[in-house]
């Protein structure tokens, strides 16, 4: 599974390869722009003709501007509450007003009858309208309380005067919008003013009602206190307590119970259960419990009131400390009376005690029984009580701050009421700050954004015309495009030639005609090779697709090297279709590939299958019979064998492969070479082939030299604009250093003086000089 690392790799990767893509195809773009600046040069020219012809011809159009200063004085928006002087929010409305239908028909009436034939003849009052809307503009600047006003026309005084007049009828408009507005504010104000008035009365009689239907709270508003809910508190506690005495109670009595049974002391349980022991058991008669009874109920009663008393009352309160009195002289009664009965008790027999004892217990027990029911009882009444009022607590405390709210609303109404009384007529206040003058120059058409117009224009146009015939023409029209698309240099520019009637060699026009034009092209290509920066002894030369001409090159590159007095081996490797071979006339049993599928000695072998030619220092290898798998043969370890014999007996290396879009022959042979030579025919092949053959030698890293454009013609109809010279060239009747002509059927000839130059920047005369120099120093060596 691909990791995080290597997709956010991936991801970097494909984006940088779509940048790089975007920005070749850019670079691409402006190359083929700048080679054809002619069309958009005539593009700017056509758009600026056509720019000064509008210019010349528009009319003349003149603005007047004019600014309305508007002040919204105190009064009432639409929901009616009170606004202030800032009228920001308010500006688009008064910007549609402005052009609204009503000021505009308005403005029509009041126009002098001169103005309105000049500029509204033959239009009824719709169209009058709408025509002054299409030349009025409206604007305000942001946070402002100013509207700026234009008005365009072509008679700058109808312009000022027609501005003027829309100014006067929006300001009459305004004013009678405004008294209209003021006597609608008060009506509905005053209607208001009623309605809150009700709205006040009525929430106070229900508050008051809902403070009478509940006697138990005290207080009336956000600090009312519900006694039910303090009650429901200290019954809580009681039962709590109470639930405490009925577990300490069983405790007693079964603890009481395992001592009697073991007949131990139980005095210990005579302080437990003092206060719960029957009377009339231990003789003291049944008034003494009945009493006992009263005063444990009369003590939390009085529990209960002085809870809620001093919740009303305060703990200083007369009553207060009356009650509190109250109770401690009952608790005292009680104690005293417990205090008696635990010592008549102790009096007695053990079995006695013992009796009145576990009869006390049982009673306390059932008396923490009762006692508990009857304050959850208590409890649950409380609840349904508390439950009552609390709802009537929130329904006073919501009633009292609607009545805090009708309150600020009747003051905020009659505020209101009162400051429309005293601006009645003025709520929005206009004042002209900037008067409408007649302008001096027109607007329209501006020198200015006519030349910017047309500049823009005309280059988007001559940019869009080059883009369309790029993509339509997918020829390279240019020695330097060829150059730039595909990154190398060009060798040489050869001429289209004349087929040459001979045998072999003879057939070959640097053999057959060396003082010729075309034969100084392949010196030239021989003099840019040699002084190459990289080793260049074994050479490919290929071409894009078939019928590009390599044969042609490969052998007038050899023969040349040849001429030069180095000793060069011509390689046939295209075992598919032998150009070369078939050139020499020289297919047969012998070749290539009989070398590679023999597995004889290679030097004996080579001798046998190699042929001398008839130029001096030159001798071939032709292709051989056909084989079957003619990639495996180039590929295997005898033909690099073959390639380091040749090196050790030849200088010059050439090897003429198949092109390399039709099979992968030339790739596998551009790896084992010192470079590659792409022939081009740029009347034939198209832009995307030849870049698509370039980068594949790139892609398997085989050294391209540089290009041979091949077959050039300045007469071409096709209009390539290549064109060639050469300088330095002579008829065959004729010695270097005569005349610049050429030999013809019909006489010598006139060459023109050098006008084409290599990649290198060296013409062909000073390639022939260079050459002359590199073989003088060479033997002086």
């Amino acid at each position: 599974m691909t990791s995080s690392h290597g997709q956010t790799a991936a991801i970097d990767t494909g984006g940088q390869d779509a940048l790089a893509t975007t920005l070749h195809s850019v670079a691409r773009f402006l190359r083929t722009v700048r080679l054809r600046s002619g069309i958009l040069l005539v593009s700017l020219v056509t758009a600026g003709v056509l720019g000064t012809l509008y210019y010349i011809t528009a009319p003349r159009i003149f603005q007047a501007s004019a600014s309305l200063y508007v002040v919204k004085m105190a009064g009432v928006s639409q929901d009616t509450m009170p606004t202030g002087g800032d009228p920001s929010r308010s500006m688009p409305t008064f910007r549609s007003l402005m052009s609204s239908q009503q000021v505009l028909e308005s403005t029509l009436e009041r126009l002098p009858e001169k103005i309105r034939r000049q500029e509204f003849d033959g239009l009824n009052k719709l169209q009058a309208v709408m025509q002054l809307q299409d030349s009025l503009s409206v604007s305000s600047e942001f946070n402002t309380q100013i509207l700026d006003l234009r008005y365009r026309s072509e008679d700058p005084q109808a312009a000022a005067t027609i501005l003027a007049h829309i100014l006067v009828s929006y300001i009459s408009f305004m004013d009678d919008v405004n008294r209209g507005s003021s006597d609608q504010n008060l009506d509905r104000l005053e209607e208001q003013l009623k309605e809150a008035r009700r709205n006040r009365i009525e929430a106070m009689n229900k508050r008051h009602e809902l403070i009478e239907s509940a006697p138990d709270l005290v207080g009336a508003g956000d600090d009312t206190l519900n006694a039910s809910i303090e009650r429901m508190k200290l019954l809580q506690q009681l039962i709590s307590e109470a639930r405490q005495e009925l577990t300490e109670a069983r405790a007693t009595a079964q603890g009481l119970g395992s001592a009697i049974r073991n007949r131990q002391d139980i005095l210990q349980y005579t302080d437990a259960l003092r206060e719960h022991l029957i009377a009339d058991a231990a003789g003291f008669g049944g008034q003494t419990g009945l009493r006992r009874s009263r005063l444990h109920e009369e003590i939390t009663t009085l529990k209960s009131r002085l809870v809620t008393e001093q919740r009303g009352k305060g703990e200083q309160h007369p009553e207060i400390q009356a009650m509190k009195e109250e109770i401690k002289l009952r608790e005292q009664e009680l104690d005293q009376m417990s205090a008696r009965t635990m010592h008549d008790l102790k009096t007695q027999r053990y079995d006695l005690l013992a009796q009145q004892l576990m009869g006390g217990a049982i009673q306390r027990v059932k008396k923490a029984q009762a006692t508990l029911l009857q304050h959850q009882a208590e409890m649950r009444q409380e609840q349904v009580r508390a439950g009552f009022n609390t709802n009537v607590v929130y329904e006073i405390q919501d009633l009292t701050r609607n009545l805090d709210m009708y309150d600020r609303q009747l003051e905020s109404l009659s505020q209101t009421i009162m400051e429309i009384n005293l601006n009645k007529g003025k709520l929005i206040h206009t004042e002209v700050s900037t008067r409408p003058k007649v302008p001096t120059k027109p607007v329209s058409p501006r020198l200015v954004v006519v030349g910017f117009l047309s500049l823009f224009l005309g280059t988007v146009a001559g940019l869009g015309i080059i883009w369309i015939l790029d993509i339509m023409d997918d020829r390279f029209r240019a020695p330097e495009e060829l150059k730039l698309q595909l990154n190398t240099q060009i060798l040489t520019m050869v001429p289209a030639m004349e087929q040459v009637d001979g045998d072999e060699f003879d057939a070959v026009i640097c053999h057959a005609r060396p003082n010729s034009t075309e034969a100084e092209c392949f010196r030239s290509l021989r003099t840019n090779l040699e002084f190459a920066a990289a080793e260049t002894g074994r050479i490919l030369c290929t071409s894009t697709e078939p019928g590009d001409g390599k044969t042609t090159i490969s052998s007038n590159m050899a023969t040349a090297f040849a001429q030069s007095g180095r000793r060069t081996l011509i390689v046939d490797a295209d075992m598919r279709r032998p150009g070369l071979s078939t050139l020499l006339d020289i297919r047969d049993d012998r070749g290539l590939s009989a070398i590679l599928r023999s597995s004889d000695d290679l030097n004996e072998c080579v001798m046998a299958n190699l042929r001398h030619s008839k130029v001096e220092g030159l001798d071939v290898i032709s292709s051989g019979p056909r084989p079957v798998n003619p990639a495996e043969l180039l590929s295997s370890e005898r033909f690099s064998n073959l390639l380091a014999w040749a090196e050790t007996r030849y200088e010059q290396i050439i090897i003429d492969a198949p092109p390399v879009l039709a099979v992968s022959d030339p790739l596998i042979i551009g790896r084992m070479v010192d470079g590659v030579v792409l022939v081009v025919r740029p009347d034939k092949d198209r832009r995307r082939m030849v870049i698509r053959a370039a980068e594949a030698l790139h892609n398997l890293s085989c050294n391209l030299l540089g290009v041979v454009v091949n077959h050039l013609s300045g007469t071409d109809a096709g209009g390539y604009g290549y064109g060639y010279g050469y300088g330095y060239g002579y008829t065959e009747n004729e010695s270097p250093g005569s005349a610049d002509t050429t030999a013809t059927e019909d006489g010598p000839v006139s060459i023109p003086l050098p006008a084409a130059t290599t990649a290198t920047g060296t013409s062909a005369t000073a390639s022939a000089e260079n050459t002359a120099n590199y073989f003088e120093q060479k033997k002086a060596a």
